[in-house]
């Protein structure tokens, strides 16, 4: 998340040149003289690129650009100007020493400290003072270590030998310390910089990637490293070769990348990643690649490797920023969410890119794989019973079919694992939101007392509830519906179960059907809130069981209420046995005919055909409800009816408007002639 304020808290010994540092960052000069502690001084996002007007040392004042900075410019075209995005308004504070309340006041409000030293005795009390206070003081803030005057050291070859003599025994004994550098106050030296390590010690931190005294990763790094490497290796063959890697680079950076850039990054790593196979030669590995940043951090470039982190999402936590996981996304309660063409073809294509084999099904193997940039298989996906909710190969593996079906399923009961996981999985296509539709919400009228649901024409996806008495045959649909299989065994079933397939209506149109079994909860999930989502109920009866059917009179009368609004379909199943008179104080064919219902469908696991059109009849009650609901007694042509009502009403309308302007155009006429 953007920082809303920046705070850098200029500290250190007294005559160490605080203030002249300061003063030469704002005013690009050295004075003769200067106050002995500066005002704060605010710098917007517009002024990064600019001089700051002269400040008034009475009182704090936002200062103002006036003119373009070269230097500062091109300081910060390094860090891929993504400091825009993550800091849009920077203070320098100023303090003295010898305030010791006030500058402890300060630094408690810091974001990032910048200690200056000059000289052996300064220096000696960076270890022994400053760092040991910011501790006591419970700060666990970065550090900005910058020794001033370094014009006094001559030559400059000097500075380097100092530099490690110096700055290594500091770095490896404090780890809050983020970057050292050496500047001159006098001569702009390095001012320029310095005031960008602080900066970046903030929106690209080392401390969360890289242990300096370790001089490794961190495996958090690591991690979010490997999974990048993979949304990247598109033709998953475990190498970034040049078109990927340039991709990758394009990505992150917004800049073309040579072929000559990519040998550069192959002749670096072949210094390094030893030994190296004729493959690694000539690409990038997934080692590769992680030892790729690992040399940027130790080269001080660690903004590349935010760069990259960045551009995947990820926050200084090295977590995938919240926005980008769980986008807002407004849903009606009546409405229903779905894939979109463009979530459909990310999930063909996603399939198609890890079925390696080419043999139809996603393996264990090749699953693990697709689920690597991710927490693993969605969890609701584990209460689901996956892969066994929809359809599966001969071997178990999940088909393309099952694939989608799956993912419909997952986004009509929780659209934001969905949206989490088109994340995870490296959907590039703007906002995941663009994956998902959001159907128009479903209306109700009321006619000859009934409450009915309108006719549904945006929707693709129909929840079925199947309610039966025990044995009577739902689990076997189930398994029919989803592997066209039959079991011989029984097994009652305890928890609800889902499954969902793909169906084919007239016409050649395609939708997804879900069925859902509710196990031994029926009552509990016979609510109005429930019921709210379902779309059409499947009364499931044993046409060899006598005392079957009336299960379902009961339950119906303890559910009038809800049940009488849901579209219904009855189903006599195991019909290839013999059938029975039903114990009930009325038969199947009168109890439906009774409701103005269509006979109950008699079907069999060796009648294909039949379940076909079991299916088909689901559906179309879900999509037009009129024609299924319970006790409503509706004449065939009673749609086209009411719509030709609409439309005369609007087209009444439309000619009574027409009149209207008519008449004021002739009325205007009159007036200007006359």
């Amino acid at each position: 998340m953007p920082q809303e304020s920046l705070r850098i808290v200029v500290c250190g010994d007294e005559s160490v040149g605080k203030s002249s540092i300061i003063n030469y960052f704002i005013r690009e000069s050295f004075p003769n003289q200067i106050q002995k502690v500066l005002p704060p001084i605010t710098i917007s996002i517009n002024d990064y690129y600019s001089s700051i007007e002269e400040y008034t040392s009475e009182s704090e004042k936002v200062a103002t650009a006036l003119r373009r900075r070269k230097k500062s410019k091109s300081t910060f075209e390094r860090g891929q100007e993504k400091i825009l995005k993550y800091l849009p308004v920077t203070t320098i504070i100023d303090t003295a020493c010898t305030d010791l309340p006030e500058l402890q006041k300060e630094l408690k409000r810091a974001n990032v400290i910048w200690l200056i030293y000059t000289d052996h005795y300064t220096y000696e009390r960076v270890s022994l003072y400053w760092l040991p206070m910011f501790r006591s003081l419970g700060i666990n803030l970065p550090v900005i270590v910058c020794s001033n005057k370094c014009d006094l050291i001559v030559p400059k070859l000097k500075w380097e030998a100092m530099d490690h003599e110096e700055f290594t025994p500091l770095i490896n004994e404090f780890k809050e310390i983020e970057s050292c550098v050496r500047c001159s106050a006098k001569t702009g030296y390095n001012i320029v910089e310095a005031f960008y390590l602080c900066q970046r010690s903030i929106t690209h931190p080392i401390s969360p990637i890289f242990d300096a005294k370790e001089g490794n990763l961190k495996p958090l790094a690591v991690k979010a490293f490997r999974r990048i490497f993979t949304l990247s290796d598109t033709d998953q063959d475990g190498y970034l070769d040049f078109k990927e890697f340039a991709e990758l680079h394009r990505k992150c950076f917004g800049k073309e990348f040579s072929e000559v850039d990519f040998q550069r990054v192959l002749r670096t790593l072949s210094r390094t990643l030893l030994p190296m196979n004729e493959k690694e030669r000539e690409t990038v590995s997934e080692d590769g690649f992680v030892l790729l940043n690992k040399i940027y951090c130790q080269r001080g470039r660690h903004e590349t490797a935010w760069g990259i982190l960045r551009s995947f999402n990820y926050t200084n936590t090295l977590t995938l920023e919240d926005d980008f996981l769980h986008p807002e996304i407004d849903v009606n309660p009546l409405s229903s969410v779905e894939l979109s063409p463009v979530g459909f073809k990310f999930f063909v294509d996603l399939f198609i890119k890890f079925d390696k084999d080419n043999d139809g099904g996603l393996s264990n193997k090749e699953l693990a794989n697709l689920f690597a940039p991710t927490p693993g298989v969605p969890k609701l996906w584990t209460e689901l019973q996956f892969p066994s909710s929809v359809v599966c190969n001969e071997s178990g593996y999940v088909t393309l079919q099952g694939w989608l079906a799956q993912w419909c399923l997952s986004t009509f009961l929780d659209y934001k694992v969905t949206l989490e996981y088109l994340a995870y999985l490296g959907f590039d296509n703007g906002s995941s939101i663009k994956a998902l539709k959001i159907t128009k919400p479903h209306r109700k009228r009321q006619r000859q007392g009934k409450v009915y649901r309108l006719a549904v024409n945006d929707r693709n996806v129909f929840s079925c509830f199947i309610l039966g008495a025990s044995n009577s045959g739902k689990s076997s649909l189930l398994d029919l519906f989803v592997n066209g299989t039959f079991i011989e065994s029984y097994t009652s079933t305890t928890n609800p179960r889902m499954c969902a397939k793909d169906i084919e209506l007239r016409g050649g149109k395609q939708c997804y059907l879900i069925l859902e079994e509710l196990g031994h909860k029926v009552e509990e999930n016979l609510t109005p809130q429930r019921l709210e989502h379902c779309d059409v109920v499947c009364y499931a009866y044993d046409s060899s069981d006598p005392d079957s059917f009336q299960y379902l009179v009961d339950l119906r009368s303890r559910h009038s209420e809800t049940l009488d609004q849901i579209p219904a379909v009855f189903v006599a199943l195991k019909a290839d046995l013999d059938k029975q008179q039903q114990r009930s104080d009325v038969q199947p064919e009168n109890y439906t005919r009774d409701l103005f219902l269509n006979s109950p469908l008699h079907i069999s696991s060796t009648w294909t055909s039949s379940l076909h059109e079991l299916f088909s009849q689901l559906v179309d009650a879900a999509k037009n409800p009129i024609t299924a609901t319970p006790g409503l007694d509706v004449d065939v042509n009673y749609e086209q009816q009411e719509t030709m009502k609409r439309y005369l009403m609007v087209g009444s309308a439309i000619s009574v408007m027409s009149l209207v302007s008519l008449w004021i155009w002739k009325s205007s006429l009159q007036s200007s002639n006359s």
